[in-house]
């Protein structure tokens, strides 16, 4: 399943999905990542933890987002790691609160979370955030 392509180096190509922001497509992206890992030979507690995970970031992002806005989510599966990056738009400016009991299982499950968000963006209604987390398999 390795794509050792210029592009993305040791990970298989993307996968990719985008949704509308809102809480009735979680699901869609919690099965996603959860087949996704799972069909790349995670061990089933690797699986739990990255759609947790995934789950997590998705929910923040969701409570923060602009009316009608979209939420995107990329998964790049290496032979060592998971890399997930969440794109949302939130309608107003501030970053998810990294103080909180989510946000705390977040950096539990990962082993690597980071958080970023734009200026505002007129053509899409609200400042563009995106949380990349980072997996590593095998981890303990």
């Amino acid at each position: 399943m390795t794509n050792f392509s210029a592009e993305h180096g040791p990970f298989g190509a993307p996968v990719e999905i985008r949704v509308a922001a809102l809480l009735t497509q979680l699901p869609i992206v919690r099965g996603l990542a959860e087949t996704l890992v799972l069909l790349s030979d995670f061990t089933l507690d690797e699986v739990a933890d990255v759609r947790l995970a995934v789950d997590e970031v998705c929910s923040t992002l969701i409570a923060i987002a602009a009316p009608n806005s979209l939420l995107g989510c990329e998964f790049l599966v290496g032979d060592t790691e998971l890399r997930v990056r969440v794109d949302g738009v939130a309608g107003a400016q501030g970053m998810p609160d990294q103080r909180s009991f989510g946000w705390h299982v977040l950096r539990t499950l990962s082993d690597e979370v980071t958080a970023e968000q734009g200026d505002f963006d007129a053509a899409v209604g609200g400042y563009p955030t995106t949380v990349r987390i980072r997996r590593v398999r095998g981890k303990a």
